[in-house]
């Protein structure tokens, strides 16, 4: 008996597992544990039978002075471990490597796009498990790297055939570094552990190569099989991806398929309209890395049809903006918020806007009702408005929204109306209760917004989704505190950006005119921060009745927001009144990690 064995895990294994689950706790998804666990079950039955078969016939063997004793199926409990511990550090670093992925957008439109690649592929790795099993049967040396390849490759022609499309679509970096930095790793741990004695290939079933005391056979093994684990991890990825685009269709979301859908998942043929959504959010993730990188790197901290659905709203967002502050004269502008209003007649049939808690939910549009609407839209601008058909909000704050962009185009009119001595009385920003209304129009609106979304998809377990009047009025108390929130960093955000605002001709302050010395505004910017940062410490306890899947990711979303409400008070302070403060990266990271 031995502690041989577990030495090799306190010291190789368990730390840097350690280490990756103390680093992604706070990133960690519902979605991340199902699959870690999924391929862990995996890996752990599929490889029991395979190394049994090598113990029991002295192609593999362990000194009595290493292991404990203990074993199952002849395999020693500290081997059942390493089975279990490789799968899970492989998986956390592809975790953390494909965050940034959005699966959905990666699928195929096409049915027969990537067939070639993938029969060619599937093919490849039948023949290789041929010649495997060609040389198992005759035995002698090459015996175990044939046991090893001929054990993986069947996994990974299945793998392959059932994912080909999303392995070569996905960003090269996101598979190759989950492969490689793992398999390196442990290539170094097998090697001392050889080295050591701590377990041994028998003489006569293996090549007899290897370098710096790795084996050549070790080497095949750790990368084949970290090369499984990611196949794998990428087949739930597709799997669950296809979902998501699967419940636009079923008018309802749930982070996991029930069984019975598994099936039409894998054999999933994308037809026009799934291949219209897909294109749609490409189209979306492509102008907010544009327009809206901080929010597009936000989105990473949720995850399925949540996610899906927040980049389409802020996208659909941001079009609305630029169709305002990008169009060549004010009567363009105007005509495109009537056009944005048109669409959402369209979208909400039975709307009353005398009902401001109306539940009545967007339906999908033909295309002669959006080129009615907005018939000079490009097709990249119009994915986010065909999406937005989908999303379970109403319509209430999204009127609110147009009703902060008019406010913004009435800037547009009074500047140019006089071009020269801007007129106190014509701005439309008067009073404090003017200034927050305007900040309730443009920020608590898309606050509202966002929590319908979470709300909408989150679990019934760890939701107040119930029907109970209890749990409603928490979900109003938990709407309102977001609201306020969204006031109070749309405050922030006007503090922020007086001189940038001023060379637009635009004035939030109340009462200011536009032409206002910079210097002479610096005591109002100050109140703004300090009546944000009293808001925004009221609204924090309701907020923590957000479901908890999305719980951190708003906390991180806004303290990053507020951290710059700290970046402007110093500036200030330090009597940098003209600057446009920033927040470093390193610091909104930092922010962002504590808040979840």
């Amino acid at each position: 008996m031995g502690f041989d064995y577990w030495l090799v895990h306190a010291k190789w294994t368990i730390p840097p597992a350690l280490v990756l689950w103390l680093f992604f706790r706070r990133l960690r998804t519902a979605r991340d544990v199902y699959k870690t666990w999924f391929l862990i079950t995996i890996a752990v039955l599929a490889t029991i039978p395979w190394d049994s078969y090598l113990i029991r016939n002295r192609i593999w063997s362990y000194p009595q002075s290493s292991v404990v004793g203990p074993t199952l199926f002849a395999i020693p409990y500290e081997e059942v471990f390493f089975f279990f511990i490789q799968t899970y550090i492989t998986s956390a670093v592809y975790a953390l490597f494909t965050r940034p992925v959005v699966h959905a957008v990666l699928l195929p439109t096409k049915p027969e796009q990537g067939r070639t690649k993938r029969y060619f592929g599937t093919a490849i790795f039948l023949l290789v498990t041929a010649l495997s099993i060609t040389k198992i049967k005759e035995g002698g040396e090459g015996t175990y790297l044939a046991l090893i390849v001929g054990w993986v490759a069947p996994f990974l022609a299945l793998l392959w055939f059932i994912t080909s499309t999303h392995i070569l679509a996905m960003p090269r970096y996101s598979v190759i570094l989950p492969i490689l930095l793992p398999t390196l790793y442990l290539w170094e741990c097998d090697a001392r552990a050889l080295q050591r004695g701590t377990w041994v290939i028998e003489q006569g079933t293996k090549l007899g190569l290897s370098y710096r005391g790795l084996e050549i056979e070790e080497a095949v093994f750790f990368l084949l099989t970290n090369l499984m684990i990611v196949f794998g991890l990428v087949a739930c990825d597709y799997c669950l991806a296809v979902h998501d685009l699967r419940s636009y269709d079923k008018g309802y979301s749930s982070p996991f398929p029930p069984i019975q859908d598994f099936l039409p998942i894998l054999a999933n043929q994308p037809d026009t309209k799934q291949a219209q959504r897909i294109i749609d959010l490409r189209n979306a993730i492509d102008i907010l890395e544009v327009h809206s990188k901080s929010f597009s790197t936000a989105s990473m901290v949720f995850d399925g049809r949540l996610r899906l659905d927040l980049l389409s709203l802020y996208a659909w967002c941001r079009v609305c903006d630029d169709l305002i502050d990008n169009a060549s004269s004010v009567p363009v502008a105007s005509a495109n918020i009537t056009g944005i209003r048109t669409f959402l007649t369209y979208a909400y049939t039975r709307y009353d806007s005398t009902d401001q808690d109306s539940s009545t939910l967007p339906r999908p549009l033909t295309k002669v009702q959006l080129d009615t609407s907005l018939p000079l839209l490009s097709e990249k601008e119009r994915g986010p408005f065909r999406l937005l058909t989908f999303l379970p909000i109403t319509r209430g704050p999204l009127e609110e929204l147009l009703t902060g962009f008019e406010t913004d185009l009435s800037f547009i009119a009074s500047a140019l109306e006089e071009k020269e001595k801007k007129k106190n009385n014509d701005l439309p920003i008067k009073t404090d209760q003017d200034l927050m209304d305007y900040s309730s129009n443009v920020a608590s609106s898309v606050a509202d917004l966002c929590v319908q979304l979470v709300f909408a998809h989150s679990t019934p377990s760890s939701s107040s989704a119930s029907s109970t009047s209890s749990d409603e009025s928490k979900k109003r108390e938990t709407l309102l505190a977001a609201r306020k929130m969204g006031k109070a960093l749309q405050l922030v955000n006007i503090a922020r950006d007086v001189p940038a605002d001023q060379k637009i001709n635009r004035m939030y302050l109340p009462s200011r005119p536009i032409d206002s010395p910079i210097e002479t505004l610096t005591e109002e910017r100050r109140r703004l921060l300090k009546l944000a940062k009293e808001m925004a410490e009221e609204s924090r306890v309701a907020i923590e009745g957000l479901p908890q899947e999305a719980r951190g990711g708003i906390r991180a979303a806004c303290d990053v927001y507020l951290s710059i409400g700290k970046a402007v008070e110093e500036a200030l302070k330090d009597g940098r009144i003209e600057e446009r403060a920033r927040v470093g990266k390193f610091t909104r990271a930092k922010t962002a990690w504590r808040a979840l």
